[in-house]
């Protein structure tokens, strides 16, 4: 039944979730994998994130790493994490994204489990003034979109990559228009949907990057992102991101 409440009267978005983050801190959540009480993530449903790399391939062939397979009790925990404001979710997490990052960084081709990269993130201390390794790696994020920002109160990919041991690189991307409703499109829509969607910094032209996301489903979105960081004039080592469904991939 819908709220009879007038819409004055209801919590602003950011009320809502600072809300949601006071609640957390007095009363303690169920597990976010199986719903065990009391307990914000059990260790078997800790167990099961793991990391275990998969690589697949955007459309134009641009390598795509993911941490783990968007189903079952990562599904649920990643949801959790995004949907219900339960941002500490971030730190079991994060292993898995960081051996993605290592990965995309290596150049992430097909049994490059073993492969080491180079330093991932360091590029992004240089940003600030700090010394550099010269063949560090940018990371550049792909942002929330406005409104979810709003409703969320933090930006997930931004605390999951922190939660990886990885600074992100800055000024990154930026939104040049908003997308129609993705979900109930097909591959092919979403992906003439996302295009001319992002802008990306010129300041990393001729810098070697990594792109990170959290969730890939059909891969539009980072796709779009690659579009826009090799239009700045970047060189795209790969993408990566926390968890995604299968494109065309191979387990590492």
């Amino acid at each position: 039944m819908p709220s009879l409440a007038p819409a004055a009267a209801r919590p602003l978005p950011h009320v809502r979730s600072a809300l949601r983050a006071a609640l957390a801190l007095v009363a303690p959540a169920d597990c976010a994998g199986c719903g065990a009480p009391d307990i914000e993530l059990c260790a078997d449903c800790r167990r099961r994130l793991e990391p275990r790399p998969l690589v697949a391939a955007l459309p134009d062939g641009t390598p795509l790493v993911s941490g783990l397979d968007y189903e079952g009790t990562a599904r649920d925990v990643i949801l959790a994490f995004k949907q219900s404001g339960r941002w500490r979710l971030a730190k079991p997490l994060g292993p898995a994204l960081a051996a993605a990052l290592r990965l995309a960084a290596a150049g992430s081709p097909v049994g490059a489990a073993a492969a080491e990269g180079p330093p991932v993130g360091a590029a992004a201390a240089a940003a600030e003034g700090e010394p550099a390794d010269a063949a560090a790696v940018a990371v550049l994020a792909v942002p929330p979109s406005r409104a979810g920002r709003r409703r969320r109160g933090y930006d997930p990919v931004d605390l999951l990559v922190r939660a990886a041991g990885v600074r992100v690189s800055k000024p990154g991307f930026r939104i040049l228009r908003s997308s129609a409703q993705q979900k109930s499109r097909g591959r092919a829509e979403r992906l003439s949907g996302r295009l001319g969607s992002l802008g990306c910094s010129g300041r990393w032209a001729g810098a070697r990057i990594v792109i990170v996301d959290d969730v890939s489903t059909t891969g539009a979105t980072l796709q779009e992102a690659v579009r826009a960081a090799r239009a700045a004039g970047t060189i795209v080592l790969g993408v990566c991101c926390l968890a995604s469904t299968p494109l065309r991939s191979a387990r590492l």
